[in-house]
């Protein structure tokens, strides 16, 4: 089953009523990842800058979209890493630049939810995927 897309995810958490239920839908997305495996956490796919570990794989595919995936040992900050997902993988690189970083969870209700040391996390594996699809470009 393919995962919902970013904009199928802000829909569902626009319809939760309160701060509880959308932090426990992010929790729950996070759980829904499918796990990285042991040998993809290593140092080389580390976000620097997050303050629990995350992990990101970029892959290209042979249509030249790059395909992430990732993980985190933090619950909240996996439903993060599911939300960024969503929203970048099976891109181009192009369309991966070209998405503005600070819209990302604009209609999920999660402003005041996400401390500001989440947030920090969120931009550098915002960064970490920028940069992916920069080197892709070459």
């Amino acid at each position: 089953m393919a995962s919902p897309s970013h904009e199928t995810l802000a829909e569902h958490f626009s319809l939760l009523p309160d701060a509880d239920e959308r932090l426990c839908f992010l929790i729950q997305l996070g759980r829904n990842l499918p796990p990285l495996d042991p040998s993809e956490q290593i140092e080389e796919n580390l976000v620097r800058g997050c303050m629990s570990s995350v992990w990101l794989v970029c892959e290209r595919g042979a249509d030249g979209t790059l395909t992430f995936r990732g993980g985190s040992d933090a619950q909240i900050v996996a439903g993060l890493v599911a939300i960024v997902l969503a929203r970048y993988s099976g891109r181009t690189p192009e369309a991966i630049l070209s998405l503005d970083p600070a819209s990302l969870l604009a209609g999920f209700g999660l402003e005041s939810e996400i401390s500001p040391g989440r947030r920090n996390g969120l931009s550098s594996m915002i960064a970490r995927i920028r940069q992916f699809a920069a080197e892709a470009l070459g």
